[in-house]
């Protein structure tokens, strides 16, 4: 049985909050497999937390925008055989592009 499209993005969101906080936090040193991992980030310690902080918040409020999307479209929601569901699933996720966008743009701004 498919699963509904509301609870996949409930699901993600969760996930992705769940991955946020550690780097919120600066609990993650720096590594090749966890993290906003960029040229910038690299470049020295502090700026690998302090890109990996900003991305995580973005991050964390990505994630509660999917939770929210989620809670308040399980009653428009289509069902999951529906042509829309793709749509209904894709469009929230398009919100993607300006998170790394503001990531990338903060990196920018970084030293080094």
């Amino acid at each position: 049985m498919p699963v509904p499209i509301p609870y996949v993005l409930v699901g993600l969101g969760l996930v992705m909050i769940a991955v946020s906080i550690p780097l919120v936090l600066r609990l993650i040193p720096m590594n090749r497999a966890y993290g906003i991992r960029t040229r910038k980030a690299f470049a020295s310690e502090s700026n690998w937390y302090e890109l990996n902080a900003f991305g995580g918040k973005v991050f964390l409020f990505f994630g509660l925008f999917l939770v929210v999307v989620g809670f308040v479209g399980r009653e428009v929601a289509p069902p999951p055989t529906s042509l829309w569901a793709p749509v209904f699933m894709v469009v929230p996720l398009l919100g993607l592009v300006p998170v790394f966008v503001l990531i990338y743009a903060y990196g920018r701004r970084l030293p080094g």
